[in-house]
């Protein structure tokens, strides 16, 4: 028998690989991240397979505040946040990714991806998404138990607050 992914998720299947190959690279935009204010807990749950943990990200070894021009993701300019190589409880390693509009704040991506391979992740092809809040006067992303989903049937649901460093676009926190 032959499985074949449906006509929907591939979409899906792009944004992840695309996510992932970010999140393992740092992006690759022109702004100096200034990410030593960078940090926070979030907490990992409801995960299947179960990973249930909670992610330190002042532990991340790269991180950053880029902000990105309209692209082939999203027709407005947009910014990034990241973490990568942050501690989990449970002795793995994360990375995570959000991004969000620079005119009103509102979210378009997040991923969370495991150094092992398990990833979840929320996007609609550059629409807004919900369940995180914004805040770059603050520097804050807040994680309304968002609830993350993989390509293969992995899940899992975001919660807390994460602080991030400044950024040379003025629109994504300087």
């Amino acid at each position: 028998m032959t499985a074949r992914p449906f006509p929907r998720t591939a979409p899906l299947l792009a944004t992840l690989a695309l996510a992932a190959t970010l999140a393992a690279c740092g992006g690759g935009d022109d702004d100096t991240a200034a990410a030593a204010a960078s940090g926070g807990t979030l907490t990992l749950s409801a995960t299947s397979p179960s990973s249930d943990t909670t992610i330190d990200l002042s532990t991340a070894t790269a991180k950053g505040t880029n902000g990105r021009a309209a692209d082939s993701f999203s027709s407005v300019p947009y910014c990034e946040i990241f973490w990568e190589n942050a501690n989990g409880a449970n002795g793995r390693k994360y990375a995570v990714q959000v991004y969000y509009r620079q005119d009103n704040k509102l979210p378009l991506h997040v991923s969370v991806v495991e150094s092992g391979g398990w990833a979840v992740f929320s996007n609609d092809s550059g629409a807004t998404i919900t369940g995180i809040t914004i805040d770059t006067t603050a520097r804050t992303a807040v994680f309304n138990n968002k609830v993350l989903a993989g390509s293969a049937g992995e899940a899992g649901t975001l919660a807390g607050t994460a602080s991030f460093g400044s950024s040379t676009t003025a629109a994504c926190g300087a």
